[in-house]
């Protein structure tokens, strides 16, 4: 047998017309090459509604917890973005951070702001006026609060975030449809 010389010799000695054009490179893909978009838009707008969903909802349910338990309301309006104070039985939370025990704050009838509240929403109040300094500040905050807060509790928060600066006091409830 005679040593040859390297070439392409794969599948050459089929008789077929269309074979002998593949093999000899006559059979090639065209360079231009056409993308089809409605797939891709469609996962697109698929992607784009999982994120909304997901994202969206994500705001009231940080805070909430088994220990809490919404009241329910008629005259329902959606959230704004604005800062969160929970109460549950236990503690006081501002943004998910606990500031004071509940029962400390219910233990006495005296009405007095709670410091680390005050100072932490002030801190909140300075730092929108400087990530927005063209809008001015609303002052809004959102009381997310068990039905069974003892009511001095809940007149501590609300007097510490009015000397805090935030007079728009809003409650988070479950939406009850009549």
């Amino acid at each position: 047998m005679s040593v040859h010389a390297p070439a392409r010799v794969l599948l050459h000695h089929i008789p077929l017309k269309f074979v002998a054009n593949r093999v000899a490179g006559g059979g090639r893909k065209s360079v231009d090459t056409s993308i089809s978009l409605v797939p891709f838009i469609d996962f697109l707008i698929v992607l784009v509604v999982f994120l909304l969903t997901n994202f969206g909802a994500q705001t009231v349910n940080l805070v909430q917890d088994e220990l809490m338990r919404l009241p329910e309301g008629v005259n329902t309006e959606s959230l704004e973005e604005a800062p969160m104070i929970a109460i549950n039985r236990q503690v006081v939370m501002l943004d998910g951070v606990r500031m004071v025990d509940t029962a400390s704050l219910a233990s006495s009838a005296e009405v007095a702001p709670i410091q680390p509240l005050v100072q932490r929403l002030e801190e909140q109040a300075r730092n929108w006026s400087i990530h927005h300094p063209q809008q001015p500040f609303a002052g809004a905050v959102v009381i997310q609060g068990d039905v069974n807060t003892d009511y001095r509790v809940l007149k501590k928060v609300m007097f510490s975030t009015a000397q805090a600066g935030y007079s728009n006091i809003s409650f988070a409830v479950n939406a009850r449809g009549d």
